[in-house]
């Protein structure tokens, strides 16, 4: 039984730690904190062959379109099907999330270019998308994405950082294509090589844009962020789809330009979060 944690806003990630699993404050190491959260601080707190990461949000969770209640609903889900790592509290109302520590190395950026890693990804994703979406979990409306940031931008007086109205409109229409066939299933959206651990079978931590969403755009997130070439984006469909027909790989073309312009909408309204 994990207890009630007290105002974590008054407490330091090893505080948290200790009370959380019942462990005297002095059994711990110092926290080291862990380096490349955009959204969040985390740390990694040992208490001798004990090793959890406590992660407390940073940002504007409303302006970059977080919902951490669905976010905590996918991380039981994933957890229970040995995708993503186990649970140990997570109060989306505190902004807190513990979990265990996966002892496997994080992927670097020439890990998700390595062929072998191309085909081990695809068998991953293709295992995720295979989960039954549970109840509660948000519906990924990329649409709504789009504009949410666009007004956000235009709100704060910076419109100039959501780009020309013609590029809007062209994402939109694309957009409008893309989700009028799309096979909808449940999905991390931020497959990139940092949320990836490996440790002989692949893990995927940071799941707070995960959602019932298109397939296509996990499959876009680990192209755009890993520069993938022509060559590559094809392998990766073929050993996720068995496949590689035009038609699905020029789908996979036109979502990783959606994914390329939401993310400069992300990281534009990330600035001023």
């Amino acid at each position: 039984m994990i207890p009630k944690l007290k105002n974590t806003s008054a407490m330091n990630p090893t505080d948290i730690a200790a009370e959380t699993l019942r462990i005297q404050r002095d059994a711990f190491a110092p926290a080291k904190k862990i380096d490349g959260g955009l959204t969040n601080d985390s740390w990694l707190v040992r208490a001798d062959d004990t090793a959890i990461v406590v992660r407390l949000s940073n940002r504007d969770t409303q302006a970059l379109q977080i919902n951490r209640q669905s976010e905590s609903v996918v991380l039981n889900a994933v957890a229970r099907a040995g995708i993503g790592p186990p649970v140990l509290v997570c109060a989306p109302d505190r902004h807190l999330l513990i979990t265990q520590h996966l002892s496997g190395a994080t992927w670097t950026a020439r890990d998700a270019r390595v062929p072998e890693n191309v085909v081990r990804i695809a068998a991953l994703l293709r295992e995720l998308h295979a989960l039954k979406v549970p109840e509660g979990v948000q519906k990924i409306d990329l649409h709504a994405i789009v504009t949410g940031y666009w007004h956000t931008l235009m709100e704060r007086g910076i419109a100039a950082r959501a780009g020309s109205a013609r590029t809007r409109t062209r994402a939109l229409q694309m957009i409008e294509r893309l989700q009028s066939d799309a096979s909808m299933c449940l999905c991390h959206n931020d497959v990139h090589h940092l949320n990836v651990i490996d440790d002989g079978k692949l893990w995927l931590i940071d799941w707070e844009y995960s959602g019932c969403g298109d397939p296509y755009f996990d499959l876009a997130s680990v192209c755009c962020y890993h520069t993938y070439s022509d060559v590559q984006r094809r392998q990766l469909l073929a050993e996720y789809l068995g496949h590689s027909k035009p038609a699905a790989v020029d789908r996979l073309q036109q979502m990783c330009w959606v994914f390329n312009y939401i993310r400069d909408l992300w990281f534009a309204v990330r600035e001023m979060a």
